[in-house]
């Protein structure tokens, strides 16, 4: 009985030891998590400093050699330097008629790179102008943001921004999703 009870308390404290293992192993973060949690962290920063136009933080988190791509067929689509960047943003908020603004709406994070989703709260030259934006911040070895690529709506920018006549009509209303 002696030795049953022996064996049955040897049990008991690898079961606790199981248990105390099992529980710090998943109170702790990986490396990975980690990163990706910092990644997410400073893609926010950068997205919070271009938002409200604090152009002194948002330069400080890039990397001398940033390029900014921004998506579609517009004139201002393309990939941009800093300093033409610079000249493009310019031009873009001399199109908008009071504040620029926007409203997060949720981030995908990777270890090196962080996908941030965004409404636009603006009014264009020619109207309303709340398009969608998806901006990918993606980081280097420094931890410094080393490309920024934007999408958005080229249709919404070219009527609310642009002025241009642009609507979506098919030929035959009753077929209209049909071949």
């Amino acid at each position: 009985m002696t030795k049953f009870i022996n064996i049955f308390n040897t049990m008991k404290k690898h079961k606790l030891l199981i248990i105390i293992l099992l529980i710090s192993s998943c109170s702790q973060i990986s490396e990975r998590e980690m990163k990706i949690n910092e990644t997410e962290e400073v893609a926010l920063k950068v997205f919070n400093a271009q938002l409200s136009g604090d152009i002194d933080t948002f330069k400080s988190f890039l990397s001398d050699d940033v390029t900014i791509t921004l998506t579609g067929q517009l004139d201002i689509s393309q990939t941009y330097d800093w300093d033409n960047y610079m000249k493009m943003a310019g031009y873009f908020g001399s199109l908008l008629t009071g504040q620029i603004g926007g409203e997060f709406k949720g981030i995908i994070a990777g270890e090196n790179s962080a996908v941030i989703f965004a409404d636009g709260k603006m009014e264009g030259a020619f109207g309303e102008y709340n398009n969608d934006y998806a901006l990918r911040y993606t980081f280097n070895s420094e931890g410094k943001v080393s490309n920024i690529k934007e999408w958005l709506s080229d249709i919404l920018l070219a009527t609310q921004l642009y002025g241009q006549n642009i609507k979506g009509e098919h030929i035959n209303e009753k077929n209209r999703f049909e071949k």
